[in-house]
């Protein structure tokens, strides 16, 4: 019988341990708002899309990416035939996925298209997502059951897209009507 007790004793307490080391990983949610802070040379080329093409501020940020590390520094991975379109119809020969106003830019254009080509509402950020990484054809023939994964990328980025929205509107101040002088970071 003390050796039955001492099991039940001792199991809840190596699944407590073990849950500590299988728990969820979560991590702390982005904050746009902060993130603009760092990353300033978004803004504008954010509002420029927005002027241009008609991409709201928070579809074209989130489906900017943060580069992986220093040596990869592409802010957006579009097929290399949706860039070469891109680069074709916008005349801009030199854009690179590297240079932060050249991803937002090919972004508000790629979303117009998708708006265009698809039928994807404006608002619909995670429909954007799989066009952007599917292409506008692909868009057409995916089927989220054979994909759960990408599925589940895409209603990330529509909540975060969401999300985001709402962040956007309550630090507006913050990034929009300061002359660029007002944020540069003097230290």
């Amino acid at each position: 019988m003390m050796i039955l007790s001492k099991k039940v004793f001792f199991l809840p307490v190596i699944v407590l341990m073990l849950s500590g080391c299988f728990g969820s990983s979560t991590k702390p949610a982005l904050l746009i708002c902060e993130e603009l802070d760092d990353n300033d040379e978004w803004v504008e080329p954010a509002v420029l899309a927005q002027q241009k093409y008609g991409t709201p501020i928070s579809l074209s940020l989130v489906l900017l990416e943060l580069p992986l590390s220093d040596l990869d520094k592409k802010h957006v991975r579009p097929r290399s035939a949706d860039w070469d379109e891109y680069r074709i119809r916008s005349e801009r020969w030199d854009a690179s996925p590297q240079v932060p106003a050249d991803a937002v830019d090919f972004i508000g254009w790629f979303t117009q298209q998708s708006v265009k080509r698809n039928n994807i509402a404006w608002q619909d950020a995670g429909e954007h997502y799989l066009a952007l990484r599917l292409g506008h054809g692909g868009y057409h023939r995916f089927e989220a059951d054979k994909y759960p994964e990408l599925a589940q990328q895409a209603k990330g980025v529509e909540l975060r897209a969401q999300r985001w929205s709402n962040e956007l509107q309550a630090c507006k101040g913050q990034w929009q009507g300061e002359s660029w002088f007002n944020k540069l970071k003097l230290w």
